[in-house]
């Protein structure tokens, strides 16, 4: 059944039939649309900006629901008559995140901060991921549970909070913003402007959007670095450059464009990261742990 496709996208065939109308209006040899392609800019940018917004309390919504099946499911069960000490210090280290999180909503009034595993629920993500949502005094957080294990959960002060950074400056709220502006400026160079002219105009709008979202992520790294320290922060960036690995050029080229759409390079990071204005000696972090915290912790039999 393809009924989804209208249901999810309706909004990208609006504005994409808007653009359309545009283009063929201002090429064909009858009248320009002139000012009634005001009232379809409008009606498109509303449009854009409703379907995510709708989006977004539903994707806040079902982030409160893999909570449940995630990790509620594995910090409130009965552990086993004799857990093992990896168990033990993975769901103790579940309880301190939970704990800071009330804290930071009581601090910055959420009604709701939900926090859930995105490799436990129906995604296509492996772990070793995080992501953040706000709408409204909603918000939710997901993290791969690796940030909770052995290897990596010395950085997972740094991830959490970079997080929080994106939840309390409601980035999400000024993207469908943005957006929605977008799209009404497109429209209008749709109409009004000479093919070549309305294409080049669609392109700097959107490398204006990539700049902003490079900045968004820029500026939650400077919030973790005055927060958890600099040498925190560049650990974090080095180690997903590390983990790039050297895959072949072709498929390391394409991961690299798809993801410069949304996040800098990690080189950039480390760079800005060096120099974010931040105390030398930050205050520990109430989930800040040693980088040899598990070694005394005896490896599961096989």
């Amino acid at each position: 059944m393809l009924w989804w496709i209208p249901k999810r996208y309706w909004s990208h065939f609006l504005v994409g039939w808007m653009v359309l109308t545009g283009v063929l209006t201002r090429s064909g040899s009858g009248p320009h649309l002139g000012l009634d392609a005001l009232p379809m800019a409008v009606i498109a940018s509303w449009a854009w900006a409703l379907h995510s917004a709708s989006a977004l309390r539903a994707q806040v919504a079902e982030g409160f629901q893999a909570q449940h099946h995630t990790w509620n499911s594995l910090l409130r069960s009965r552990p086993s008559h004799d857990p093992s000490p990896l168990y033990s210090t993975f769901v103790q280290r579940m309880r301190s995140t939970e704990k800071h999180l009330h804290a930071v909503a009581r601090k910055h009034r959420l009604r709701l901060l939900t926090i859930a595993f995105v490799d436990g629920w129906d995604h296509d993500g492996h772990g070793n991921e995080a992501a953040s949502l706000r709408e409204g005094r909603r918000a939710h957080v997901w993290l791969g549970s690796n940030w909770f294990g052995p290897q990596d959960t010395v950085h997972l002060p740094v991830v959490l909070e970079h997080e929080l950074g994106h939840i309390l400056r409601r980035d999400n709220q000024r993207s469908t913003v943005l957006q929605a502006t977008g799209i009404l400026l497109t429209v209008l160079a749709a109409a009004w402007l000479p093919l070549p002219l309305a294409v080049s105009a669609a392109v700097a709008l959107r490398l204006q959007y990539i700049g902003w979202s490079w900045w968004t992520e820029l500026a939650c790294d400077a919030r973790a670095v005055r927060i958890c320290g600099r040498d925190a922060v560049i650990a974090l960036w080095e180690r997903h450059a590390a983990l790039l690995g050297d895959p072949p050029q072709p498929a390391r080229l394409w991961n690299g464009l798809r993801s410069a759409s949304t996040h800098p390079p990690y080189a950039l990071r480390v760079w800005w990261a060096h120099r974010i204005n931040a105390p030398v000696t930050p205050a520990s972090h109430p989930l800040a742990v040693p980088p040899d915290a598990y070694e005394k912790i005896p490896p599961l039999a096989a």
